[in-house]
This record gives C-alpha cells, sequence and structure tokens, in this order.
C-alpha cells in the first residue's frame, strides 16, 4: 500500500487497500519502481489486475543492500477491474524520501 498520493484525480486509488478501481473501460498505463529493504531476502513484486499476475519484478544480488525492482505494463481494463501491487516475497524499503513509487494513468478510452 501507498499511503502518499502525490495525485488520485477521481479517487480512484484506495490508500487503505492499496488498490486502483478502474473507472471506465479503457487501456491504462501501469509503472511501479521498489527499492528493497536492504537484507539478505530477494524482492519478488507482481503487478495484479484483479486475481492475475500481469508482470513481475525482481531485485536481488546475493548481498544485504538496497536494490530497485521496477517493470510497467499497458493494460485493458473494464470498469471495476482493480489493479496493484503484490509483494510476494521480501520486504520493501519504507521512508519519507518516498523511493517506492506506484504509477497509472489513461491511455485513451474505449
Amino acid at each position: 500500500m501507498f499511503s502518499h498520493c502525490l495525485s488520485n484525480h477521481g479517487d480512484v486509488y484506495d490508500p487503505h487497500i492499496g488498490r486502483f478501481t478502474c473507472p471506465a473501460p479503457g487501456t491504462y498505463v501501469f509503472l511501479f519502481h521498489i527499492l528493497k529493504l536492504a537484507i539478505n531476502v530477494p524482492l519478488y513484486v507482481n503487478l495484479m489486475r484483479n486475481q492475475e499476475v500481469m508482470v513481475s519484478a525482481y531485485a536481488n544480488d546475493g548481498a544485504p543492500d538496497h536494490e530497485t525492482a521496477s517493470n510497467h505494463a499497458i493494460l485493458p481494463l473494464y470498469q471495476g477491474d482493480q489493479v496493484w501491487l503484490r509483494l510476494h516475497r521480501g520486504a520493501i524499503y519504507g521512508s519519507t524520501w518516498k523511493y517506492s513509487t506506484f504509477s497509472g494513468f489513461l491511455l485513451y478510452p474505449d
């Protein structure tokens, strides 16, 4: 979940559950960049559409250091579809510096 939103037009991202709910059918773009906590555990993050994994990201070089994982996807969505990040394994570094981000926007409506 991302508790701080820089913009949330239409309140389509719910910071309490960490999910974007599609307000209208169309093609959307989602991007995420995650900073791995400095522990010796790999980070696996999935971008989910409803209950399906769309893309994944991985970070681990075997050392207990901060590393980044990122990916993006262009997704066709229907009204009510939900998109979110699922932490499959590992831990995300959180701080007031906002190293980890999740963004999405409408590319074109249907």
